[in-house]
């Protein structure tokens, strides 16, 4: 029974990422005609797009061989083609999925799968998000900071201007919806004395464990602060398969018409993803829109349809790369091929 009010706690709070997500997405449509948009989408080269999504693709490649390097650290070896279909999996949980653990906690489930130091694998992942959300935090204030003061000022701003806000204020009731679905979940959440029981559980089997967990975790920790080579190399990668994707993102923005600097692209897009990383929407749904769209509406004669038509054509090329995720998930290739043992009836 206990599970049953857990199951229902999460589904209630799978509908308000939907509702988030679709509230975000709606303020990114406003005041747009969709069917020029979608003009603007069909008008593109396909040739530029299938550019885009190869080079997307080869940038997930190389994030796999940063993810390698720390798992080497650990003197963890589970061979690339493994690890790539772990990151393709995890990838496909994190864009087209809507639960709240992403793509890194699946990835750190069956990475142990492949390995006897569960731990220090599981940890790895972990590694490997923090230096990616540092690389984006370097890339993006690194290229604010390059860009000259007069131009900053004249077309750049982070204050949100161009109506932003006032279109919230105008929306307050999405808002007020949006809180008061929140406070239900949390209210519900702490108001079920089984998922308190439940929790309760919990905690007392991660105490037991406790000690020894907290061990391999320092030990692993000290391995990586030593390490520190491997570390700054992991982060050049960070900036290696990151770049990748602006550069991506930078071809199609060409082909649709936007003549914005490429540094701009570098700043935006990384700040984009830190944003989609929150927990509140369906993969950034939304969110990520909006912000790729008021941010280049800023930088010059810019008109919204062309922001917003570059900002879906980032989210249909990360579904498109995703997809292989799914189709990895299915067959089971995300599991050592020794995981299934035939299992035989005793002979009487």
């Amino acid at each position: 029974m206990a599970q049953a009010g857990v199951s229902s706690t999460k589904y209630v709070w799978y509908v308000v990422r939907f509702c988030i997500a679709g509230g975000a997405l709606y303020l990114a449509l406003r005041g747009e005609d969709l069917r020029q948009v979608a003009e603007v989408l069909l008008g593109l080269n396909l040739w530029i797009l299938a550019g885009a999504i190869i080079i997307y693709v080869v940038g997930q490649l190389v994030f796999v061989a940063r993810w390698c390097v720390l798992l080497k650290v650990q003197s963890i070896t589970i061979g690339f083609l493994p690890a790539v279909k772990l990151h393709f999996l995890g990838l496909f949980y994190n864009n087209c999925l809507p639960g709240a653990i992403g793509g890194d906690l699946p990835r750190a489930w069956y990475v142990t799968k492949h390995t006897d130091k569960k731990l220090e694998a599981a940890l790895s992942v972990f590694v490997d998000r923090a230096i990616g959300l540092a690389g984006m935090f370097i890339m993006a204030f690194g290229c604010y900071w390059f860009i000259p003061e007069q131009t900053r000022a004249e077309g750049f701003d982070f204050s949100l201007k161009l109506g932003f806000l006032r279109g919230l204020s105008e929306h307050k009731w999405l808002l007020i919806c949006i809180g008061a679905a929140l406070a239900a979940v949390i209210f519900i959440a702490a108001s079920r004395s089984r998922g308190r029981v439940l929790s309760g559980r919990v905690l007392g089997g991660i105490r037991q464990r406790a000690a020894s967990v907290r061990t391999k975790a320092r030990q692993s920790i000290h391995i990586y602060c030593h390490k520190w080579p491997a570390i700054a190399f992991a982060l050049l990668l960070t900036f290696c398969c990151q770049g990748l994707h602006v550069i991506a993102m930078w071809l199609v923005g060409r082909e649709i018409g936007i003549a914005a600097p490429a540094k701009y692209y570098f700043i935006f897009f990384p700040l984009s993803w830190l944003l989609g990383a929150l927990p509140i929407s369906v993969g950034g749904l939304g969110i990520m829109e909006g912000w790729l769209k008021v941010m280049f509406m800023q930088v010059g004669a810019i008109s919204g349809k062309e922001a917003l038509a570059l900002a879906l054509c980032q989210r249909l090329i990360m579904l498109l790369a995703s997809l292989p995720g799914a189709l990895i998930h299915l067959i089971g290739a995300h599991l050592p091929k020794d995981f299934f043992v035939d299992y035989q009836e005793p002979v009487a």
